[in-house]
């Protein structure tokens, strides 16, 4: 927050007196594997696209489905197997809906007032040409992946 203007200054130094303060970065964490013996991580957890790109929920939802439907599918309760073709299925996804949008972590909070007024304008703009075709690309992954149709013998008892 160095530089800063506004009342920058004085909001930074209450910061280190509130007894409720908390502090959260924006960060993303790219693993190798989503899965560990019978550990599954999946939406947040494990995908971790951040809050600028606007997927988590979808990432979520779409992980949760092909988990359940390949550990379903799996032949002879062969996890492992399940857990490959899981990633193999979801990985391509992640890895688009991962992506930052233009300006990445400095867009979405800018520093300069020039860069305040840029993101308020396009704030207003987001439907209208050119921002549209922009924010279709960038939050328009929710249906980028094919999802596989799986037959789940024992749908109602899932719910049970």
């Amino acid at each position: 927050m160095a530089g800063a203007a506004w009342h920058t200054p004085a909001l930074v130094e209450s910061m280190r007196t509130a007894p409720g303060f908390s502090f959260s970065e924006i960060a993303q964490v790219h693993l190798e594997s989503w899965s560990r013996g019978r550990v599954v991580l999946v939406g947040d957890a494990g995908y971790c696209p951040s809050p600028l790109t606007g997927l988590g929920t979808s990432l979520g939802l779409a992980g949760a489905y092909v988990l359940a439907g390949e550990l379903a599918a799996a032949a002879d309760g062969d996890i492992r197997a399940a857990l490959d073709r899981c990633e193999r299925v979801l990985r391509p996804y992640v890895k688009q809906a991962q992506e930052l949008p233009p300006g990445g972590v400095n867009g979405y909070a800018p520093r300069s007032k020039v860069g305040i007024r840029l993101g308020w304008w396009s704030i207003r703009m987001m439907s209208r040409w050119p921002m549209r075709p922009l924010r279709e690309r960038q939050f328009g992954k929710a249906d980028a992946i094919d999802l596989p149709e799986y037959q789940f013998a024992n749908a109602t008892s899932l719910c049970a």
